[in-house]
């Protein structure tokens, strides 16, 4: 029997004029545990009346009345209450009437002798109700759809054109028709026709590659008319039918004839432009860098290349001054300012210009370019030695910061990859010396280094043996040293247990050793030595930071050059370097205090030239224990089951590697570049996504608002983000919402992370569809 039972207490107009047929109806719903009131009628009078009354569930009516008939009971419920389900109960009732009565309308019929068959009936009939109310929904949710989506074609700019898999334009916007000069609801437009010259050939390559490989194309082409010529840039999309078929293209068109125009003249001026002294910038609606003269590439290091695209108050000020944002409204009021600013060059050093800003609006008042001519004046500043070294801090936060988002962006498909090989090499080379990914990995602990840097760093909490990672950073070490190079590594086994991050304090440690090395060209020895200490306060060796308590010392020594009393205050500067240009990035040291700030402890130095330098790392003790060695897990690689993935990215190199190994380790995989996309193919395969794997940070729809739209949407889907750009506090807050649990993976990563992440994930109970 259904389990489907309405809201409320079941309302049933009940006409019959029989008291115990009517008792024995109604002791039928009682044992049944159906809750319901009855409303019983006899005459025809009163069934009128209640019709007209109306607010009951169900009509049960007699077949035969005196005075009156069921058929005509029928007839006025059909008339009055439509929607109502009307069934009879009648003992006379023979199979030729039963079949007239459903003809005329009526729900179902039951025998008096096979009484037990109402309830069922009862229960069918309200179902009926409800699942056809839900289709009158989905039936008018998808005309107010048809409305909002003829609404937007026929008001936007763009123009907008349907092709069929013949390449025959369907569908035109109005837009397009006007611009083709076709009166409003004319023809098609013979597309092909008004291309330039060349252009059909090349548009139509285009759009057989879009269906050969059906990913999404761009393309800017020429096309007249009348007696007009125009630059059109264009976005080709696949349109399928409902079994992913390819049935035809759609083609979003754009009129950038104006841009290239003030392109050109732009080009045109650029040679008078580039023999003037003074920066000049030229910068779009949306403060893009348009145009930059040669002087400014004198002036900032960036070449013409470089800055054109980039926002020019992000290029040229990463810490933005109190003056910018009194400029901007300036001249966004007057049209023009003039005044100083301080601005950073390439390389991180400070800029001080006489700053002259002129904005030039369309036809329309409407901001349209912001030229901005800047002379330098740093020869007319009294206090430039300390500007100079606050700014400089400031733009090395930056180029910190971008230096690690390339190298996480570049580090990952090849992590990925190298990964991948080591899997499908173990079986034909057990014994491989070193691990595919090492170098790999080694790109990946640098590119840590340099962004702590730029952003606050932030250790993990387990209880650590010290001992064994200096073990392990022991192994590592040996075989990184040339055979002149002694290492010494000892550890107590009352070593007491610290609190943190295993792969940051290996890091650390690693750092320390490398430094030794490079200080002992010529060999001798690099001894690593972990001991308990206890500091009571007042220890003049809290200077450094920590706090009194239990800590354990990580102390590394060598017998190196030694470093200078003028250069010890300087050694934990980001990328300050004794070396030579281009030997080392000079971040190792402020890695290493970074790491161990993050963990609540310090670092100290002692050092004397030609007697080697002496490092101690000090972490807080989480208790006086010691911490119980852990044994190596044993690399694990989860298989999936054929869940189908939803794979969201919009770094071609790390989609591809990513599925292929989803896809070698079990699962079936479905690509999009961005969020857009990504919701789209969901609604195509909404029955076999089990899983939403999305980047943060992409264009056209980001991470955060396509796990938004999908949990707005009601879809019972899981979500893993990755990011290496966006923290997973951020993340968090970004995709928060009333149901929605996000799992976070941060980039780069490993296989087996992944693949366990995945497995992890799937293996939770699914969100229950809205």
């Amino acid at each position: 029997m259904s389990n489907v039972s309405p809201k409320h207490a079941l309302c049933i107009l009940h006409l019959e004029d029989s008291p115990t047929d009517r008792e024995l109806v109604e002791e039928l719903f009682r044992v049944d545990g159906l809750a319901c009131q009855f409303r019983p009628v006899e005459t025809r009078v009163n069934f009128e009346a209640a019709l007209a009354q109306g607010g009951f569930d169900v009509i049960l009516s007699d077949y035969s009345l005196p005075g009156f008939d069921g058929m005509t009971a029928l007839a006025l419920a059909q008339q009055r209450r439509p929607q109502v389900p009307f069934i009879f109960i009648s003992g006379v009732m023979g199979e030729e009437r039963a079949i007239e009565s459903l003809k005329n309308g009526a729900t179902d019929y039951v025998l008096k002798q096979r009484i037990e068959r109402l309830i069922p009936s009862v229960r069918r009939a309200l179902r009926e109700v409800v699942e056809r109310e839900q289709l009158r929904e989905t039936e008018t949710r998808l005309r107010q759809s048809e409305e909002q989506l003829r609404q937007i074609t026929e008001n936007v700019g763009d123009w907008i054109l349907v092709f069929n898999a013949d390449g025959r334009c369907t569908y035109a916007n109005p837009a397009c028709l006007a611009a083709c000069e076709v009166p409003p609801g004319g023809p098609c437009p013979d597309f092909w026709s008004h291309l330039d010259g060349d252009h059909a050939a090349s548009v139509r390559d285009e759009f057989s590659l879009a269906v050969r490989t059906g990913n999404v194309r761009r393309v800017e082409f020429r096309l007249r008319t009348g007696a007009t010529h125009r630059s059109i840039e264009s976005q080709i999309n696949l349109v399928c039918d409902d079994k992913g078929a390819r049935t035809g293209v759609i083609l979003v068109c754009r009129d950038i004839t104006e841009r290239r125009h003030a392109e050109e003249q732009l080009r045109a001026q650029a040679a008078v432009l580039d023999k003037a002294t003074d920066a000049i910038i030229v910068c779009g609606p949306e403060e893009e860098i348009i145009y930059w003269n040669r002087s400014a590439e004198r002036l900032y290091g960036w070449t013409a290349n470089e800055a054109r695209g980039r926002s020019l108050h992000t290029l040229l000020h990463p810490a933005p001054p109190p003056q910018l944002a009194e400029a901007c409204h300036a001249v966004q009021q007057r049209g023009e300012w003039l005044g100083e600013l301080r601005q950073s060059a390439k390389d991180g050093s400070a800029v001080v210009v006489q700053s002259r800003w002129t904005l030039f609006r369309d036809d329309a008042g409407r901001p349209q370019s912001l030229l901005v001519v800047n002379t330098d004046a740093r020869n007319l500043q009294l206090n430039e030695a300390q500007f100079l070294r606050a700014q400089q801090a400031a733009s090395l936060a930056a180029l910190a910061d971008a230096l690690a988002r390339d190298l996480r962006a570049a580090v990952e498909p090849v992590l990925l990859a190298s990964q991948m090989l080591r899997v499908r090499t173990q079986a034909d080379a057990p014994r491989w010396p070193d691990s595919p990914d090492a170098h790999p990995r080694r790109v990946a602990d640098l590119m840590q280094q340099v962004e702590a840097l730029a952003r606050p760093a932030r250790a993990q909490r387990m209880e650590l043996a010290v001992g064994s990672i200096l073990d392990e950073v022991g192994r590592q070490l040996r075989q990184a040293v040339p055979p002149g190079i002694a290492v010494t590594i000892s550890a107590p086994e009352d070593l007491w247990a610290v609190a943190g991050d295993p792969d940051a304090l290996r890091q650390a440690v690693m750092n320390l050793c490398v430094n030794g090395r490079e200080a002992m060209p010529n060999g001798g020895r690099i001894e690593v030595i972990a001991e308990n200490l206890a500091l009571k306060d007042g220890d003049l060796r809290l200077r450094g930071g920590g706090r009194p308590g239990m800590h354990v010392v990580i102390t590394v020594a060598d017998s190196g050059c030694g470093i200078p009393p003028e250069n010890l205050e300087r050694i934990f500067t980001p990328f300050f370097t004794t070396k030579d240009h281009g030997q080392t990035v000079g971040v190792g040291l402020t890695a290493v205090q970074a790491i161990a700030r993050a963990h609540g402890g310090f670092v100290t130095v002692d050092s004397e030239v030609g007697h080697g330098s002496r490092f101690r790392i000090h972490l807080p003790a989480t208790s006086g224990t010691p911490a119980p060695e852990k044994a190596q897990a044993r690399r694990s690689f989860p298989r999936g089951n054929g869940e189908c993935i939803l794979l969201v990215d919009d770094e071609v190199g790390f989609r591809e590697i990513t599925q292929v190994t989803l896809e070698k380790y079990g699962y079936r995989v479905i690509t999009a570049s961005d969020g857009s996309e990504g919701i789209t193919l969901y609604m195509r395969h909404r029955q076999e996504i089990q899983l939403v794997l999305t980047d943060i940070v992409m264009p056209v729809m980001d991470g955060a608002a396509l796990i938004r739209s999908l949990h707005k949407m009601g879809a019972p889907v899981r979500f893993l983000a990755v990011s290496g750009l966006v923290e997973r506090e951020k993340v968090m807050v970004a995709t928060a919402a009333p149901g929605v649990h996000v799992e976070f993976l941060a980039k780069p990563f490993v296989t087996e992370k992944l693949l366990s992440l995945v497995r992890e994930v799937l293996q939770r109970p699914a969100p229950v569809a809205s």
